[in-house]
């Protein structure tokens, strides 16, 4: 597809996402009168709540930083005799990517791909090769989640054991040698999955409103894979819609659509909090490693 043809993409999901968003607001507003409870919440919040959700996303950064570095530095990936990427040099380079991709042009993507074929010697193809394979594996992971609320359900047991199940899968498996990298990338993104339940199941609370730890995870799941829409910066505008639908669905809240909405909104500025100022230190470190000239 010719340059023109992305560029034309790009603006048209950047008004997509806008437009969504904008919708999302909206309705927000409209129903202002039934989440009155919810608003209230949120106007007075706990700031216990508020620390709890900025470090569940500070984790989760660093277990996805985990998942992508164990991809990148497996075998085949740099050329020979290229350093393996450190863990710090992942983590920041991951926060500044964040940061970036609020911007247009995917500048985040861009520039993590240049960056590892500059600093890593990584060739770009390697680079985007890598991408898909964890897109992939945020999709078996997130399919994993949704599976689990489900036998929960069909079958009446306590969703903890379905929780702890891959976990101890993963603990057999990842001593052996062939497909480690694997089984620790798909293991840091299921981590990441169950700290994103929990964040939602913290900003339900935040609102005065009590969600299970099966919704939780449904909605983690389906956000997770929402953020993969293409639209700008995560899926923006659809992720809100997906998990708004969501809540309508396995809550009976009133306005549950509208306090969706307010939830996953919470959790975009929750993740601004966090990218933005780490992004700003990352870039500051990272710097030292760029080649000189």
């Amino acid at each position: 597809m010719t340059t023109k043809g992305n560029k034309q993409i790009r603006i048209i999901g950047w008004i997509v996402s806008v437009v969504l968003l904008c919708a999302a607001i909206f309705t927000i507003w409209n129903r202002w009168g039934d989440i009155s409870k919810a608003i209230d919440s949120i106007e007075r919040p706990n700031r216990g709540v508020l620390v709890s959700l900025v470090v569940l996303m500070v984790l989760s950064q660093g277990f996805v930083s985990e998942s992508f570095r164990q991809l990148l530095n497996r075998g085949g990936i740099a050329k020979s005799g290229c350093d393996p990427i450190e863990k710090g040099e992942m983590f920041w380079l991951v926060m500044v990517s964040g940061m970036l991709n609020w911007l247009p042009m995917r500048a985040g993507l861009i520039g993590r791909t240049v960056y590892h074929s500059k600093v890593n010697g990584i060739p770009a193809p390697k680079s985007l090769q890598v991408l898909f394979e964890s897109v992939a594996t945020i999709v078996c992971v997130s399919g994993v989640a949704l599976f689990m609320v489900i036998c929960s359900n069909l079958f009446r047991i306590d969703i903890i054991y379905f929780v702890c199940a891959p976990i101890l899968l993963f603990l057999v498996f990842i001593t052996r040698k062939p497909g480690r990298p694997w089984l620790l990338a798909i293991s840091y993104r299921y981590v990441d999955v169950l700290l994103f339940a929990a964040r939602y199941w913290l900003i339900f609370d935040l609102m005065s409103y009590e969600i299970t730890p099966q919704t939780a995870i449904l909605l983690a799941g389906a956000g997770s894979i929402a953020s993969l829409l293409p639209l700008p910066t995560g899926g923006l505008g659809g992720r809100e819609w997906i998990i708004g639908f969501i809540a309508s669905w396995v809550t009976v809240f009133p306005a549950a659509i509208a306090l969706g909405l307010v939830a996953d909104l919470i959790n975009r500025v929750i993740e601004l909090t966090v990218v933005i100022p780490f992004g700003l230190l990352g870039q500051h470190f990272l710097r030292k490693k760029l080649p000189r000239g």
